[in-house]
């Protein structure tokens, strides 16, 4: 199990059958298509509504309660799993998907499950994305929808900032913006496999290049021009492996051992080091990217997902009192 000290890291060993079925489909099926695929504006248009598709076939409980909702202005939605979810807690998600697909739609298999695990509300932001919007819009709508719940009275204690791929680069990326702008920062981040270096220019891009499952690194370096469209991909604010993490909350980072984004897990642990923040990477190891969305047939996925429950429990606990249980939510289709 991972340590609680400050800037600890674990390696949680590979336990499952699955897990190696898993990966072995992953490498021989899917990223040998992903790898021949021509990569152009109306490809990544017609990849985010296969994406939506495609995840909706992931199970979620009927108890679950989802909402559309629209918060600082940018649209999202609301889920709130489990009868222990304190109304006053807030897990403000930002879906991966490489900055050019993915939804909350399509991240529900992880985000109801962080409800649950983490006793909160959680928000999933729709934020913008290529190839019709870039940098630094996602970003922006990340701001708005944090400005948006604490105006709604939700305290910055009581929230925590979590994302997979991409969108662990905007949750940090984000902290760093609420830095600049002198706003009250979340409790804690969690960073699930976050793509924090944009420059492609990590040990693993090309020493797990073929251990890799999934992420093939043409595809890497082609979404990389188009979000940073006109930006350094190695600025802090795209590249937050390479930005100064002084000041940030406690992180938990949790990687697979084995993909291409293995070393920006790592540099962000590193970099939040040398600032000073307190920090948790987990090493995972064989497991593929983002694993936690195959959490109903992948034991480790469902570890990893107590992991971030009892990281957010531990800094959230003293608040419980302010909150009251099972805030609900209006619930809508699943294919919505």
């Amino acid at each position: 199990m991972a340590s609680n000290s400050n800037n600890a890291d674990s390696i949680h060993p590979a336990i499952s059958w699955q897990g190696r079925v898993v990966n072995g489909v992953m490498g021989r099926a899917i990223k040998p298509v992903i790898s021949r695929l021509r990569f152009t504006r109306r490809f990544m248009k017609f990849s985010q509504l296969g994406f939506d598709a495609l995840t909706l076939a992931l199970p979620v409980p009927a108890n679950v309660h989802i909402a559309r909702t629209h918060v600082g202005g940018v649209p999202g939605e609301w889920l709130i799993a489990g009868r222990e979810v304190r109304s006053n807690r807030v897990v403000l998600y930002f879906h991966g998907g490489a900055y050019f697909f993915g939804s909350p739609r399509s991240h529900r298999a992880v985000t109801w499950r962080l409800s649950r695990h983490c006793r909160a509300k959680v928000l999933a932001l729709d934020y913008r994305q290529p190839p019709d919007w870039c940098y630094p819009a996602p970003l922006e709508d990340a701001v708005r929808a944090y400005q948006g719940l604490l105006t709604q009275g939700y305290r910055s204690e009581d929230i925590v900032f979590a994302g997979d791929s991409a969108g662990g680069n905007l949750a940090l990326v984000t902290l760093l913006r609420l830095r600049e702008l002198s706003l009250p920062l979340p409790a804690c981040a969690v960073l699930i496999s976050p793509w924090a270096d944009l420059t492609c220019s990590g040990e693993s891009h090309w020493r797990n290049v073929v251990q890799d499952p999934f992420i093939p690194m043409k595809a890497l370096r082609f979404v990389s021009a188009s979000y940073s469209e006109g930006y350094d991909p190695a600025s802090p604010m795209l590249s937050p492996a390479f930005a100064d993490l002084t000041g940030l909350p406690p992180l938990l980072i949790q990687v697979g051992s084995t993909e291409v984004l293995y070393s920006d897990a790592v540099r962000v642990a590193e970099q939040a080091g040398k600032a000073g923040v307190p920090c948790q990477l987990q090493v995972w190891e064989d497991m593929m990217h983002v694993f936690h969305a195959l959490a109903a047939w992948l034991p480790e996925a469902s570890l990893a997902l107590r992991e971030i429950g009892s990281f957010v429990n531990e800094r959230l606990r003293d608040r419980d009192n302010a909150g009251h249980m099972r805030a609900r939510a209006r619930v809508v289709s699943r294919r919505a």
